[in-house]
């Protein structure tokens, strides 16, 4: 089976990303359920602080171990890779947009749906613009907290995994190529007197994320190249998850 689930089988699987459990997870009724229950045992405003490791007492600890029990554990998933372009949602009267990336294996189809503005998310747009449609393709995302250089405390990093013919996808360099943009932008505030951190990280976070729908309009490029290549109508790519 493609997927690696404990979990039972149907045709379609949809997947979403936490970025307060750092896991991927097979996404229905049930398990989305559950993982509210699980929000509201350690707390809602605890949840949204985000991934505080998988072990010891933290709220996302203690969620994962409840989650674990009830079935619910972190998913991977492996397959053709056939589709990926940007869908917009709905968020609390707010159109967001979200990474929707599609895989098959045989008759059955995976659906990745992770809101664009997580880390997690941006990493596999970067990957995916070197990433080769049509292909083999394993699909893997997670987080991981500790201690980070020169920081006087823990932070989580929410990371992927895109890998053909077992080997990792290069990434584009966010150092490379976005950095330029965000600093640039930076001393443009500043110079006109704005400074405090709460305007200079939304700016950043505004600036992240169109780098990264740029970099969707050239994967988008990749996925219709794909299609006109094959003799398969592109119902993946318009499939919504």
């Amino acid at each position: 089976m493609a997927i690696q689930s404990n979990q039972s089988n149907q045709s379609v699987f949809n997947l979403r990303y936490s970025a307060f459990l750092g896991m991927m997870y097979l996404s229905n009724d049930e398990s989305e359920a559950l993982i509210s229950e699980a929000k509201s045992l350690v707390g809602v405003e605890e949840a949204k602080k985000g991934f505080k490791g998988s072990k010891g007492d933290s709220a996302s600890a203690k969620a994962l171990d409840f989650l674990r029990q009830k079935g619910v554990t972190p998913v991977s998933v492996s397959g053709i890779l056939n589709s990926a372009r940007i869908i917009e949602r709905d968020v609390e009267g707010r159109p967001t947009p979200y990474l929707h990336i599609g895989l098959r294996e045989g008759d059955e189809r995976y659906y990745v749906s992770v809101n664009l503005a997580q880390e997690a998310a941006q990493m596999l747009v970067r990957k995916l613009i070197n990433a080769e449609f049509g292909v083999h393709t394993d699909l893997r995302m997670f987080a991981t907290y500790g201690q980070r250089e020169g920081a006087n405390r823990a932070y989580a990093d929410h990371g992927a995994s895109l890998r053909q013919g077992g080997s990792e996808i290069k990434s584009v360099s966010p150092k490379e190529h976005l950095a330029p943009r965000i600093d640039a932008d930076k001393e443009k505030l500043q110079a006109a007197g704005i400074t405090d951190k709460e305007t200079l990280a939304a700016r950043r976070a505004k600036i992240e994320l169109e780098f990264h729908v740029e970099l969707m309009s050239a994967v988008a490029a990749k996925v219709e190249a794909y299609f006109s290549q094959t003799e398969l109508p592109q119902t993946d790519n318009s499939a919504a998850a």
